[in-house]
């Protein structure tokens, strides 16, 4: 008589059990994380960060060191890879103070790196692809940069934020808290093809007989004669193309097998010889050079590294 009643319970507390066995303590086994992830930080991954110091174009010159701070943690499948508040390095690329007649100051920077958590070094460009930052004009035909102008000489604030990008990916490895560089032994080394430098000068009547030096690096290369033009080849990596007055040149992180073209002027109201110093587009470089002849030997002060090649 109490047969069925004694059955029930007993099926009921079966299939409860193996409910228990297939359900919530399961599925939590199922997720536990591996002791070993493999990560990647992609390249172009945006990264904000502040300057942490006022600069100016009317005291600042090309390869100043500029300072930068992170401003958020930046986490892959919630492991922090860059950390809130780690230093960035850069350096100024170009200063001009204000000129004559209301002519605008400009500066341009350069993010150049930070590091992750770890300690691996993280190189940064300016742009994501060749996008300009909003709010901001970026030179992407060369290695990308800030540039500010203003009307009087250009100022950046401390605190003025600024996005960059992740240059290069990276690959880590975390095994339990520990954050790890992959080295790949097969990946392909830097390229070491040299970068070509042109620096021109169109003729211009106005300032004709005057001879800026034009110099890389410190070494003398050439008097830029009217209506001249010459090359050189430099390795990649940092290089300052100046004028006489160190104050104006560029100093830019040159790439490999990159091409860069530098346009000599004369200011109105200069006359001791130094020049203006422009980083020109190729577009409108290339057919201006065509029209010139290379550089009179007699005006070449470095010969080892002046050559005569034509722009493609």
């Amino acid at each position: 008589m109490f047969l069925r009643p004694f059955l029930s319970s007993t099926l009921v507390l079966a299939l409860v059990c193996l409910s228990l066995s297939h359900g919530p303590l399961a599925t939590a086994a199922s997720v536990v994380k591996p002791i070993h992830q493999d990560l990647v930080l992609a390249e172009g991954t945006p990264i904000k960060v502040i300057v942490t110091s006022e600069i100016s174009s009317k005291d600042a010159k090309p390869n100043d060191p500029v300072s930068f701070t992170v401003t958020e943690d930046i986490s892959i499948s919630g492991t922090v890879v860059l950390r809130l508040g780690t230093a960035a390095v850069g350096s100024v690329v170009n200063a001009e103070k204000r000129g004559y007649l209301g002519k605008s100051g400009k500066l341009a920077i350069q993010v150049e790196s930070t590091q992750t958590v770890d300690g691996t070094p993280l190189k940064l460009r300016a742009a994501r692809g060749n996008e300009g930052e909003d709010g901001l004009t970026t030179l992407n035909f060369i290695s990308p940069f800030f540039l500010f102008k203003k009307g009087g000489d250009a100022k950046i604030e401390a605190g003025t934020p600024l996005t960059v990008y992740v240059a290069t990916a990276k690959r880590f490895r975390t095994e339990g808290s520990t954050l790890t560089a992959i080295v790949d032994p097969t990946a392909n080394a830097p390229s070491s093809e040299e970068a070509t430098v042109y620096i021109y000068r169109p003729k211009k009547m106005v300032g004709g007989a005057l001879e800026p030096s034009v110099f890389v690096d410190d070494i003398e290369l050439a008097r830029m004669d009217n209506g001249r033009y010459f090359a050189i080849k430099v390795k990649p990596g940092k290089h300052i193309i100046r004028l006489t007055d160190d104050k104006k040149g560029y100093a830019i992180d040159m790439g490999a097998g990159q091409t860069y073209y530098f346009r000599v002027g004369i200011e109105a109201g200069i006359w001791k010889g130094q020049g203006k110093l422009t980083l020109d587009d190729e577009n409108r470089a290339i057919p201006e050079i065509k029209r010139l002849k290379f550089i009179g030997q007699d005006k070449v002060k470095a010969p080892n590294l002046v050559i005569e090649i034509s722009p493609k």
